[in-house]
């Protein structure tokens, strides 16, 4: 065989076997059975509970009979072995160059557009966060429970709020809570064309360094609504987009004993919780519930931590 229809026959096998190392290869489906729980599958597959949430974006730790699921492959991650495609070369063909080699993740590339919906599930922590502050109703009552309690939270903070609650940023920062960027004026970020996103973001992380001397890298989607193209750009800008896998639903009204409830039912080690430290008008416990959802979680052997703290 000419060596140049052996270098066509190469590119021939890499683009047509390109698909073949893209997702479907990388990850198995799975559908979730009657009893199962993250744990479960993720010690049948061998992958970490927090690979397995993030790899699916899931909103919740708690898992649908019938719902499917897409199990990253392990053997694809970064540093695995690599492949080499023998294509026949004899030692002189070897001469004119090396006999190429495919690894798996040069070609996809790792998964990069991922969002943070749980940390590793390796320590029995949990993170608490509190969107849409600072204001000065809410924010001095969870910090007091948060003080009170010796619990370190983070707080994905609304620049306007910020111009119009300085110190209660300054005392969020003080207490020793990470600090999260949550646009300046909370729009659905899908409207937004990429210079209008970026100044909004940048505005806020401007406040937030004004007020406190630190920048942040965190970034919490207003609505949890972001596209492809928005993620891919913060990535690249060096934010790391936080969602969240215990959502409260403290918005919505419901009361405390709810709350505590939906928030123990997705407790697991690596779990962010979703909370809110702003209500415009109606019933809002958050307040009520937070010292009873770390009274209890405590008794089960977690310790709360700041964001970063869990991704570390």
């Amino acid at each position: 065989m000419e060596m140049g229809n052996k270098v066509t026959l190469l590119l021939v096998i890499v683009f047509v076997g390109l698909p073949l190392f893209g997702k479907p290869v990388m990850a198995d489906t799975y559908q979730v059975e009657e009893g199962d729980t993250l744990k479960k599958i993720s010690d049948k597959y061998g992958v970490a509970q927090e690979r397995i949430v993030n790899y699916n974006q899931l909103l919740s730790t708690t898992l649908q009979t019938g719902q499917w699921l897409e199990i990253p492959n392990e053997k694809f991650k970064e540093g695995a072995d690599l492949t080499t495609i023998n294509l026949g070369f004899s030692e002189e063909d070897r001469l004119l160059g090396p006999v190429p080699v495919i690894n798996p993740e040069q070609i996809t590339g790792p998964v990069t557009k991922e969002m943070v919906y749980m940390g590793e599930d390796d320590k029995k922590q949990i993170a608490l966060t509190f969107d849409d502050g600072p204001e000065d109703t809410y924010t001095p009552q969870i910090l007091k429970v948060l003080r009170e309690k010796g619990v370190k939270a983070t707080f994905f903070v609304m620049g306007q709020r910020v111009r119009e609650n300085p110190a209660q940023l300054q005392k969020i920062q003080r207490e020793g809570h990470a600090i999260g960027n949550h646009t300046w004026d909370h729009p659905h970020l899908s409207e937004l064309t990429k210079e209008e996103m970026q100044e909004n973001i940048q505005n806020t992380n401007a406040v937030i360094e004004e007020v406190t001397g630190v920048k942040t890298d965190l970034f919490r989607p207003p609505f949890g609504e972001i596209k492809e193209w928005q993620l891919e750009l913060l990535n690249k800008e060096g934010y790391e987009s936080i969602m969240w896998t215990a959502d409260s639903k403290d918005w919505m009204g419901i009361s405390a004993e709810e709350i505590v409830e939906r928030v123990k039912k997705d407790a697991s080690p690596g779990v962010i919780v979703l909370q809110h430290n702003y209500h415009v008008k109606g019933n809002f416990e958050t307040v009520e519930a937070l010292p009873q959802i770390i009274d209890e979680l405590r008794a089960e052997g977690y310790e709360f931590v700041t964001v970063p703290e869990l991704l570390d």
